[in-house]
């Protein structure tokens, strides 16, 4: 594993380069997707510094609500407080670090007990109970509660980052929830249907996780690979544009009648909006209801990952036909794409290939994978 200690040195020169100018630049050598080092030098770089989603606000109804969150190596939970306190904390106990929380999300009504020795911690983090401590001198039950994590609301969803330092997802980001709740206005009245926090439409693919980030962030592909999403969403007036941390792809004409799934344009948004926050957070609209899904593109190591989150309604109801051509059509031609492009990053016919841009951004070139190639490559080399 690379420490922090890494130099620029150690990460791999591309012969080709990553410039400013989309039309003039290189995508990321191959070593980036298929070095386990690399990966490494990832987690701590990147994943450890950034804001990763957890779920909605509505997930936390009650106190001692809970969800639980992988982050790399890094077990985490957010838990709604006895005082109605949403915090985050390491899931792990202070004594011999057994992992504190096995569920995916659920309800702690007293206290959480460590499965191992029974060590006990308020629902807002302070040590409780530990057998014989008042027998150990000096011992005090303030030094050993639970290691808090930084956390924060973005768009009514909860976010945790465990850097400590790192800057505010409000001022790094709060242009896109400008953006988001002056584009999506029902934003505020989104809920989890019937308080389900379930993971829905969860993949997992063999695919590092920046492939699965190229492919999301650009269209380029849909007419040819996703022919009945290009039959729902014109591609002629699709587009594209791209914020310092974020970029956003929007669907402005669609087709109620199409090869993908008919929906009523009276019914719900009639369009389509999809939302990417660095470095693997999305906010996905499709056409036919007042839904948005939060998926967010988890590593799993340098060449697995997973594709998950949550789908939002503001009325109560989600779009059964949307959910299947997603589940059964969509996301199957996505993981395809994807995992071919994995296995082709080892072969000894391709390092780097061109970004291909037009003169001015529009949904079928490659101007955000030029954005989010140039977000790597700055925090893997000390440039962001």
């Amino acid at each position: 594993m690379l420490d922090e200690a890494s130099t620029v040195a150690e990460m791999p020169a591309m012969e080709l380069p990553i410039t400013d100018e989309p039309r003039t630049s290189f995508t990321l050598s191959s070593e980036y997707y298929t070095d386990p080092a690399i990966y490494e030098r990832e987690k701590e770089a990147i994943f450890y510094r950034t804001w990763q989603y957890v779920a909605h606000r509505s997930a936390f109804a009650d106190p001692g609500d809970y969800v639980t969150l992988r982050i790399c190596d890094q077990n985490v939970f957010v838990m709604k407080g006895g005082d109605g306190v949403l915090r985050a904390f390491y899931n792990v106990c202070r004594h011999r670090a057994h992992e504190l929380l096995s569920e995916p999300h659920g309800n702690v009504k007293s206290a959480i007990v460590c499965p191992y020795h029974a060590w006990t911690f308020e629902r807002e983090g302070g040590l409780r109970r530990a057998r014989f401590s008042e027998d150990r001198p000096g011992f005090d039950r303030a030094d050993f509660g639970l290691r808090p994590i930084r956390l924060e609301l973005f768009c009514d969803c909860v976010f945790v980052n465990l850097d400590d330092g790192a800057e505010s997802l409000a001022s790094l980001a709060g242009d896109m929830e400008e953006d988001l709740r002056r584009k999506v206005p029902w934003l505020g009245a989104l809920t989890m249907p019937s308080k389900r926090i379930d993971l829905l439409g969860t993949t997992r693919q063999h695919a590092g996780w920046k492939v699965v980030v190229d492919n999301y962030v650009e269209c380029y592909h849909c007419r040819h690979a996703h022919p009945d999403f290009a039959s729902l969403i014109s591609m002629d007036h699709y587009r594209v544009d791209v914020g310092p941390l974020w970029s956003r792809q929007l669907g402005v004409e669609t087709r109620p009648k199409n090869t993908a799934y008919d929906f009523d344009p009276d019914a719900g948004y009639a369009g389509s909006m999809f939302w990417y926050l660095w470095p693997n957070t999305t906010f996905n609209i499709l056409p036919g209801s007042n839904e948005l899904a939060v998926l967010s593109i988890r590593p799993i190591d340098h060449e697995w990952t997973s594709f998950e989150g949550h789908v939002l309604t503001a009325d109560g109801g989600t779009n059964e036909a949307r959910t299947e051509y997603t589940a059964n059509v969509l996301a199957p031609e996505d993981i395809a794409l994807c995992e071919s492009v994995q296995r082709g990053l080892k072969s000894k016919g391709y390092d780097q290939g061109p970004i291909m841009a037009g003169a001015a951004p529009t949904g079928e070139n490659e101007y955000a994978i030029h954005h989010f190639h140039r977000l790597v490559h700055d925090a893997l080399n000390g440039g962001g």
